[in-house]
């Protein structure tokens, strides 16, 4: 039977499709690069206009909180650039602050396209996609042990690591534990457990191998324990996944912010400094670890060195974004690390109390230490994979949401019979 859909359902479709393949797509023409952008500016439209955000704020509480404590951030950012004067750029300091805004807007434009749509048809569709996706990698990854077909970066413990036809192995394994987190909301609606799809889904995290893969796998497996087992995550259970996750990634720690005197860790060094430098606010916009920062080459680069470091230098700038919480603590200072580390507290609070179903809660903490891993050693908060996670958690939500109307609808139509 042929779908129809609805024009929302359509325009959700369109934005999974773009940022779930936007680096794919990105190799055929730059102007896939800014799709991302495109839709925080729809993103942004939707949210000036007031019906339209009483009714997500009443719908979603929780979404209200995440995006206030985002526009509190952005305001310590506008604090902190006033008063120092640094970048003296209004365009750098706006796109600085468009930028820093981008996954939120996103994620109420998702979350609004999601109120007209039609769960089962939105999902199915997703489900399909998802799995030619990874049933393709799969072959490929096979044929990649063998025979050279260019998805390989190098050799790792004996195997050919594996980028399918992303441009690397980093964002590939980013995109597949997405895929992961859409296979469990689609166990949630077919009430079936499709674990051939998840378990293919591993392999392929696994052969990516990356640091954050592997610690996200260790996490991934300790999370299904406990939600199966409890139904909930405990302060407890968060210490020992935290550990697992640091076990796992450890290696990649190591290199990057303990045994090298590498940019990334220059970058934390220097952030703890800027933050304390320029207490409690931080340096402002486009001054520390941003892309704008690096577009108008910061002052606070000369003076900690950078331009003397290669990949850190006005010519060479290769290294010059690849931080999150650095450029938290130096743009916006300690009040806007606490904001955002509230943000998370409060993502954390939604999936381990709100969600209701244990598919749904996996997909949920999956997304959650997705965004918590890869923020230590790369902007994902700032970067199209970041997006793209916080559109299918907003699919997370919407399968919640209706799964409780749904029961709540049963629960009626039982007393009524009574």
């Amino acid at each position: 039977m042929r779908k129809i859909y609805n024009i929302n359902e359509l325009e959700y479709l369109i934005l999974f499709i773009f940022l779930f393949l936007q680096s794919i797509l990105s190799e055929v023409s730059l102007i896939f690069s800014y799709s991302d952008e495109l839709f925080a500016c729809w993103g942004l439209w939707k949210f000036i206009q007031q019906p339209i955000r009483s009714r997500i704020w009443n719908e979603y509480p929780g979404v209200m909180k995440i995006i206030r404590l985002a526009l509190f951030v952005v305001i310590v950012g506008w604090a902190g650039t006033i008063v120092n004067r640094i970048q003296p750029s209004l365009n750098s300091n706006l796109m600085d602050c468009f930028t820093l805004l981008k996954i939120f807007l996103i994620f109420f434009l998702s979350v609004n396209l999601l109120r007209k749509c039609n769960f089962n048809r939105i999902i199915e569709t997703i489900y399909g996609i998802t799995s030619i996706y990874i049933l393709s990698g799969f072959i490929f990854l096979i044929l990649s042990q063998f025979i050279d077909v260019g998805m390989s970066f190098e050799k790792r413990f004996g195997f050919n690591d594996f980028k399918f036809i992303n441009p690397n192995p980093g964002d590939y394994s980013s995109i597949l534990i997405i895929s992961l987190v859409i296979f469990h909301i689609s166990s949630f609606y077919m009430k079936k457990t499709l674990l051939l799809m998840k378990a293919i889904t591993l392999i392929l995290i696994l052969f990516t191998f990356r640091g954050k893969s592997i610690g996200f796998i260790a996490t991934y497996l300790m999370v299904v324990f406990f939600i199966n087992r409890y139904n909930k995550i405990s302060r407890k259970s968060l210490f020992i996944l935290a550990f697992l996750g640091i076990l796992g990634g450890y290696f990649q720690i190591r290199y990057y912010f303990l045994d090298n005197v590498t940019p990334r860790a220059l970058f934390l060094v220097n952030g703890i400094t800027t933050a304390n430098d320029f207490f409690p606010l931080g340096a402002g916009y486009s001054t520390f670890g941003s892309n704008m920062a690096k577009i108008n080459y910061s002052p606070l680069y000369g003076k900690y060195g950078f331009d003397q470091v290669w990949g850190m230098n006005q010519e060479e700038q290769q290294f010059l974004n690849d931080n999150f919480w650095p450029m938290i603590m130096g743009q916006y200072g300690w009040i806007g690390l606490l904001l955002y580390v509230d943000i998370l507290l409060l993502l954390f609070k939604i999936i381990n109390i709100e969600i209701v179903n244990k598919q749904l809660k996996i997909a949920g903490f999956s997304i959650f230490f997705l965004l918590l891993y890869s923020s230590v050693g790369g902007p994902i908060f700032v970067h199209y994979i970041g997006c793209a996670s916080i559109i299918v958690f907003s699919l997370i939500l919407k399968g919640n949401n209706s799964n409780i109307i749904h029961s709540v609808e049963s629960f009626k139509r039982l007393n009524s019979y009574v």
